[in-house]
């Protein structure tokens, strides 16, 4: 009977290393989550800026760039 005694005790302390295992898991993909939206830590690379006068400039320079492009074709266009 100590060997059935012995299984259910060794059960409980695998089942807490599985569940161990899983917490260590889902906080390493949350915080590359959080990386990745720039919350915590340095953002990725790609990641919108965290700063809103940042993101404001990004935007501002991606219309203007988006304008240049523009005008480039209408000009392209009215030359042919």
């Amino acid at each position: 009977m100590a060997g059935v005694t012995d299984r259910r005790a060794q059960r409980g302390w695998i089942g807490l290393a599985a569940l161990l295992v899983a917490l260590a898991i889902v906080g390493w993909l949350s915080m590359s989550a959080l990386k990745g939206y720039g919350v915590a830590g340095k953002p990725a690379p790609g990641a919108p800026p965290s700063d809103p006068r940042e993101r404001a400039r990004a935007v501002e320079q991606t219309i203007l760039d988006k304008a240049r492009e523009t005008a480039k074709q209408i000009e392209d266009g009215e030359k042919q």
